[in-house]
């Protein structure tokens, strides 16, 4: 038989993780079969058609095969990495910690921060850009991603070098070139690339010398990632290299080191950067240095292309209208500068209306990101009450086990007793089958003696009495008659009263009554019938048996076996 605590012990097994398991709810996005909406073709055409990578996102996600969280961070991303309307890239990046999807995956959670906090250095939001680097430092640590947490204290570094706090800020951007130069892999080497250029941006006023070397540095770590990172690509590198000669330009003219200041022009010129749209808007701060109204006047016009498909409402663009101004100032062209410098003012005005529609949409997001927690932390409450009921439950469950077990091993000790009682009742039986004999063997030899004439009349009689008690009670198993009684004997033997008692005296040995042989040989019928029949029911064994009653049947079997008839039957079929 086998064993139940296995089957239990299994049940609690594939029970407790199922009960004590938290699943994570997370997004599996659908694969995309289409290779439009696939999001590497996105990123590949977004720097040189981004409306159109634009479209490809809001269908994606319009027809489910991209999730919201996703689609907006990749929006936000395609703003920030080509300045394609910052303030808009902003919205979309506030959004995404709104979703679950995001706010719950600590690593997405800390993505997103990074890139809002890249977003708001490049508006020059600068206490908004420390707010959120120190929301994430906290996020970075727990995770160990020393390349975000760089990332971090660059922009809240250059935040606080331009709020007026430039030791503080210069601690932060020096702590974050230690940290990434410990790093080997591409992309820490290239937020430590974007550590060198927010230095140089930091340090050309105060500390020209400082920020021409760490533009050498910036220099000397291109080409060593050049030769040592196969993962990176030429597009990448003549980027850098062109922000990194064009600053040098600037600087060292600024210093009056023309020859220098050349020398890093024509690097930058050899570059593919240097003939695109971008391009001229990164050397325009050096002819304007320069003073060279031509160049400044060519660069500008051949710069107006990057500017058409970006938001030209931002300080850099600002920026290029104030040294317009002063270079036509130098001319004397005071129309001129008279329109660049009111266009720059309606630009700061403009930068200002949408800084505080920006904050309006940050304190929308502030809200809902709180009433986000506020039910996260009502989800973490249920989630504490739940797995009290579930520790609870185990409780009792380990608790029922244990009551199983103990159950289990009385049983087995029950059934250990009844099978040594079964013994024991089957030697008696066995004895009293031989006694029997040996009677009948003694009865034989008297009929012997008597046919011989060594017998009386009386004894002859009396052994006839005792063969027909033998048949009606053995044979022909008259005892299993409900109604079977010492009367019914007396009249179904044909004798009296009288002539029955010595026959029941030699017939019953040791037995004290016929009550007690009659319910004896009735129990041994109800042992046979269960080991032949086991399932038939105690009330159905016990009428089969001569009993006229269940109860008296359970009160004989137990005092002549030791053991109920339930018992017995566990007993048999345990064996």
């Amino acid at each position: 038989m086998r064993k139940p605590y296995i089957y239990i012990l299994l049940f609690v097994i594939l029970f407790l993780p199922s009960s004590c398991r938290k699943q994570e709810q997370s997004y599996h996005a659908p694969s995309v079969t289409d290779s439009l909406f696939n999001i590497s073709h996105i990123q590949k055409i977004y720097k040189d058609a981004p409306a159109e990578a634009f479209h490809l996102v809001d269908s994606a996600e319009q027809g489910g095969k991209m999730p919201s969280w996703q689609a907006d961070s990749l929006r936000a991303r395609m703003c920030l990495d080509n300045y394609y309307d910052l303030n808009r890239g902003i919205g979309y990046a506030l959004r995404t910690l709104t979703y679950d999807s995001v706010v719950n995956h600590p690593n997405r959670h800390l993505g997103m921060l990074a890139m809002i906090s890249q977003l708001e250095v490049s508006l020059g939001r600068y206490s908004e850009c420390i707010r959120f680097c120190d929301e994430g430092y906290a996020l970075a640590e727990q995770l160990k991603d020393d390349r975000h947490n760089g990332q971090l204290m660059v922009n809240a570094g250059y935040s606080m070098y331009f709020m007026k706090e430039k030791e503080k800020g210069l601690d932060y951007l020096y702590r974050a070139q230690k940290l990434l130069s410990s790093k080997e892999d591409y992309e820490s080497l290239k937020m430590l690339s974007y550590c060198y250029g927010q230095l140089m941006n930091c340090l050309w006023v105060d500390n020209t010398d400082e920020a021409i070397a760490f533009g050498k540095k910036r220099e000397a770590l291109l080409d060593s990632m050049e030769h040592n990172v196969g993962e990176i690509t030429p597009d990448y590198l003549d980027r850098q290299r062109g922000l990194t000669f064009a600053k040098m330009a600037d600087f060292y003219a600024r210093k009056k080191d023309f020859k220098e200041a050349r020398m890093y022009e024509q690097k930058f010129l050899k570059t593919n950067i240097s003939n695109t749209a971008r391009g001229n808007n990164l050397i325009f701060d050096y002819y304007c240095t320069l003073g060279d109204f031509n160049l400044v006047q060519q660069t500008y016009q051949r710069s107006l292309p990057y500017w058409e498909h970006k938001d030209t409402f931002c300080t850099r663009y600002a920026s290029v209208l104030g040294m317009l101004t002063k270079v036509y100032e130098q001319q004397g062209m005071l129309q001129k500068a008279f329109e660049y410098r009111t266009r720059q003012l309606g630009i700061k005005d403009s930068l200002l209306i949408r800084e505080n529609e920006n904050e309006a949409m940050r304190l929308s997001a502030i809200y809902q990101i709180h009433d986000k927690e506020i039910s996260l932390e009502k989800k973490r409450a249920d989630a504490r009450h739940y797995l009290f009921l579930a520790g609870a439950s185990i409780l009792l469950l380990l608790l029922a086990i244990a009551f199983a077990i103990y159950f289990y091993h009385q049983r087995t000790r029950i059934l250990r007793k009844n099978r040594l009682l079964i013994s024991q009742l089957e030697t008696i039986s066995d004895y009293q089958r031989e006694k029997l004999a040996k009677k009948e063997e003694v009865s034989e030899a008297k009929n012997d003696t008597d046919n011989q004439g060594s017998s009386t009349q009386v004894g002859k009689r009396q052994e006839m009495m005792v063969q027909k008690f033998r048949k009606i009670v053995d044979e022909e198993k008259a005892y299993l008659q409900l109604d079977f009684s010492r009367e019914k004997l007396q009249r179904m033997m044909g004798i009296s009263k009288n002539s029955l008692t010595p026959v029941l005296h030699e017939v019953l040995g040791d037995v004290a009554n016929l009550s007690d042989y009659i319910n004896s040989k009735r129990i041994t019928h109800a042992c046979m019938l269960i080991r032949k029949q086991p399932q038939m029911t105690v009330d159905n064994i016990a009428t089969a048996s001569g009993f006229t009653t269940t109860r008296n049947f359970r009160r004989c079997f137990k005092s002549q076996t030791g053991m109920t008839p339930a018992e017995y039957r566990d007993s048999i079929l345990s064996e």
